[in-house]
């Protein structure tokens, strides 16, 4: 058996913490998630401690392929978003914001262990983001100013920064509909796409709740999940929004904080976001 190190042990005391994490009750689960958040902030930490490193009064950007240049943008994007982002959380981060930066997809596939069809432009776990080259978006034609208003910092950053505020305790159709709130608010974006309409059959907010990534239109999960969490602040007020929020911080599970907050059940939660979504969010309009 190969002896372990100090730094080895980081990878086995994610499992360990992971493991308690899932086995235990809601509130003691929201207790150790900042252990396990915290030892995959460590090992991500560990293995860029070699990379280049540009620093921001709130981010530091890690990068092996030597292009300062993109760094410098990823870095701008990110202090650009985070006084808006903060602001609408009402939180701060207490130290600066690990992001590791990408050269190509290949590279960001093969640091989660991703098969060849899977892609993403931004990732946020375990308290770092992880970001793809702006130079791989200026291959489409992308500007340095449209990576800042559609790239992956604002909605990256929102999910690092409410992971914080609620320790783990949400469901993934609210992180990513949050997210994706942040980003309309803030930058004017939407993601749509030609398989993502409102008007026709949609994913059941139990199937959100259970299967989230694994449904198979991914485009329209995440756009009920925008829905859903932009009805909110829209019909009930931005206030809502926070006070579910806050119910989500304080332990409650999702359906407890809408029913507490918004008084209904979470069928007429339900019925009440795809019934203004549908008048509300037409494919065609903002």
């Amino acid at each position: 058996m190969q002896k372990l190190g100090p730094m080895s042990l980081v990878p086995v005391a994610v499992i360990v913490a992971a493991a308690i994490f899932f086995l235990t009750p809601l509130r003691i689960s929201m207790a150790f998630y900042p252990l396990v958040r915290q030892a995959a902030q460590a090992k991500m930490e560990y293995e860029t401690r070699n990379f280049t490193v540009v620093e921001t009064p709130h981010f530091a950007v890690r990068y092996s392929d030597g292009d300062n240049e993109m760094a410098q943008l990823v870095a701008q994007a990110a202090e650009q978003a985070y006084q808006p982002v903060t602001t609408m959380l009402g939180r701060e981060p207490n130290s600066k914001t690990l992001i590791v930066m990408y050269p190509d997809r290949s590279e960001l596939r093969k640091a989660f262990g991703w098969s060849g069809d899977e892609s993403a432009m931004g990732v946020y776990w375990g308290g770092v983001i992880q970001v793809l080259s702006p130079r791989d978006w200026m291959k489409s034609g992308v500007s340095a100013n449209e990576f800042s208003r559609s790239g992956p910092m604002v909605h990256e950053f929102t999910h690092l920064v409410f992971d914080h505020l609620t320790q783990g305790n949400y469901p993934r159709w609210f992180t990513e509909g949050l997210a994706q709130y942040a980003e309309y608010t803030i930058n004017d974006y939407e993601w749509l796409t030609a398989t993502n309409s409102l008007s026709g059959h949609l994913h059941t907010m139990a199937e959100l709740d259970a299967s989230f990534d694994d449904l198979p239109n991914q485009s329209l999960a995440y756009r009920e999940s925008f829905a859903a969490v932009r009805y909110i602040a829209e019909v009930h007020g931005d206030d809502a929004l926070r006070q579910v929020i806050d119910q989500l911080r304080a332990g409650r599970k999702m359906n407890q904080a809408i029913q507490s907050v918004l008084a209904m059940n979470y069928s007429e939660y339900e019925q009440s976001w795809q019934q203004w979504a549908a008048m509300n969010m037409k494919h065609n309009q903002k």
